[in-house]
Formats: C-alpha cells, sequence, structure tokens
C-alpha cells in the first residue's frame, strides 16, 4: 500500500536540517501579523500530519497576537529571548533542490537566459524534468532559495521548557501528541513539494517544474507542476509583498510532562534538532 505524501516527505530528514513541513505556509486561522511572520523561536505546538500547528509562544508576552488568539497556560511566564541569541543569514541558494532519494535532471529547457540562476528556470515557457530512481521519494524545490535562523545557547530554553510543561500540557490537553518547541526554522518565500509512492518495485517517476508566468506587479516566475502523473504536488501562492514567512523545516525539541521529559528528549532529540530518522507521527 503507498505511504502518505506527509509520510513520505519526511525522507527529507536525511539531509539533517531539521523536520520538513509538508504545509509550509502559515495557518490561515492565525492572527494575520503572525501569518506574516510565520513559524517563530520560541513557537510551542504539535505536529499534525506533516505540519507544524502552533499554540503559543513561550518568548512573547501574553499580549501579543499569537498569545492572544486562543490564551496561554496558567501561570505563563516569558522565556526573555535575546537578539544576541539568534543566529539568521542566508542558507540554502536560489535553485536549491532537496530529495529524499536519488533524482535524475532528465531535461532542462531555459527558455532564455537567466539573471537569478543560470541552472533554474526563471523565464516563462522554461523548465526543469526530475525523475525519481525509486518507488518511492520526495522532492523540495526553492527558486528563491531559503534563510536560517537558530536560538544559538538552547540550555535555558530548555530549563524553561522542564519546569512549565506540566502547565503547558495541561492547556494543550484537547490535544494529541508531544509538545514540540521551536528553536530554529528554515524560510523562503517559494518553493515547489513534490513526493511519490508506488505500490511495489522501483518504478520511474517523472515531472516537471516550469514556469508558468509572471507575478502581477513584480518580476517574480510564478511556478506549477506540470506531468507529474500520480505524484502528489504542492506550490506556493504568489504572495505580495514577498517575505520570507514560508518555514521548509523546524528544529527544536519535543518535551514531555515533567516526570518523564529527560527520557523523551533522550530518544526523540536528535530528529527534533538536527533531522535524523526518527519523527513525528500521523495523527
Amino acid at each position: 500500500m503507498p505511504q502518505s505524501a506527509p509520510h513520505v516527505y519526511r525522507g527529507l530528514t536525511c539531509h539533517k536540517h531539521g523536520v520538513p513541513q509538508f504545509t509550509p505556509e502559515p495557518n490561515q486561522r492565525l492572527p494575520t501579523d503572525y501569518q506574516a511572520i510565520g513559524v517563530s523561536i520560541g513557537d510551542v505546538g504539535i505536529w499534525h500530519r506533516g505540519s507544524f500547528e502552533v499554540l503559543f509562544n513561550t518568548c512573547q508576552p501574553v499580549t501579543h497576537s499569537i498569545n492572544a488568539a486562543h490564551g496561554v497556560p496558567e501561570d505563563f511566564s516569558v522565556f526573555q529571548l535575546y537578539t544576541r541569541d539568534i543566529s539568521q543569514r542566508p542558507y540554502h541558494s536560489p535553485g536549491s533542490i532537496i530529495a529524499s532519494t536519488r533524482v535524475s535532471q532528465v531535461a532542462f529547457n531555459v527558455g532564455a537566459s537567466s539573471a537569478v540562476n543560470p541552472f533554474f528556470p526563471t523565464t516563462v515557457g522554461s523548465s526543469i524534468r526530475f525523475k525519481f530512481e525509486s518507488g518511492q521519494g520526495a522532492i523540495l524545490v526553492l527558486p528563491d532559495g531559503a534563510s536560517r535562523q537558530d536560538l544559538l545557547p538552547d540550555k535555558t530554553l530548555r530549563a524553561h521548557a522542564r519546569k512549565y510543561s506540566p502547565q503547558w500540557y495541561r492547556y494543550a490537553r484537547e490535544h494529541t501528541g508531544p509538545l514540540f518547541v521551536v528553536t530554529g526554522c528554515d524560510k523562503t518565500t517559494s518553493w515547489g513539494i513534490a513526493t511519490a509512492s508506488a505500490t511495489s518495485g522501483a518504478v520511474d517517476i517523472s515531472l516537471k517544474f516550469a514556469v508558468v508566468g509572471i507575478a502581477e506587479g513584480t518580476l517574480s516566475p510564478l511556478y506549477q507542476w506540470r506531468e507529474f502523473g500520480s505524484a502528489t504536488v504542492r506550490v506556493s501562492k504568489e504572495m505580495s509583498p514577498r517575505t520570507e514567512n514560508q518555514c521548509i523545516f523546524i528544529r527544536g525539541f519535543f518535551c514531555a510532562e515533567k516526570n518523564t521529559f529527560s527520557h523523551v528528549c533522550d530518544k526523540q532529540n536528535s530528529f527534533a534538532r538536527v533531522g535524523g530518522s526518527a519523527g513525528p507521527t500521523d495523527t
């Protein structure tokens, strides 16, 4: 039986960028100012079907929109986050292609010269074709690249989570799964995602990522997946203005209630921080 798309997409953890998020775009039910930024350091939430769902942010005051939207745990205490403790820089180059399995570029039609990346299509009518060389695989395409943000010393945030996790779990009692605390993330302005899972054996799965137009009022290309067959595909929507609020990878740690905190972190932390082989389950 073929695996679900979010399950197949978790294969991108092999690159150790963090937990890959099958839905990089912010939840539209959240406050608009939070959507404009996206996943942030200090977010506390759960994983659900390949997506991180934030409940509150422990680094923001009660009055902040993300905390005011649904309230905060009892005896809420803000973790003091200092700018000097945050590292932020460009990380993934424009035109980056991240795949869970071996993928070959079988055809590249540039259409015309590209000022952004000579090895990635940016002009209308240009495209790039990929082929999975196995029966299951996932691929993430980053036309504009992506930046990386990390909390450098996370020891004090872990201590904070250990102290207040009982209140956090009482607050989140209606949700299933362990709570996850964000300490870093990779964000971009645009992306393309594709997953494929065959019922048996290795098969050729070919798909094309094409430039289909130019966003209104900008010089930014619009992309679509074409000729993707049975693959599950997703692509970012054009935003105005273009901001890096699309979160493709998340780093952090799972915390459990106080009496089992160390056990859960010892078991899960290697995945949560660097993207190992274990990970959130589909719930």
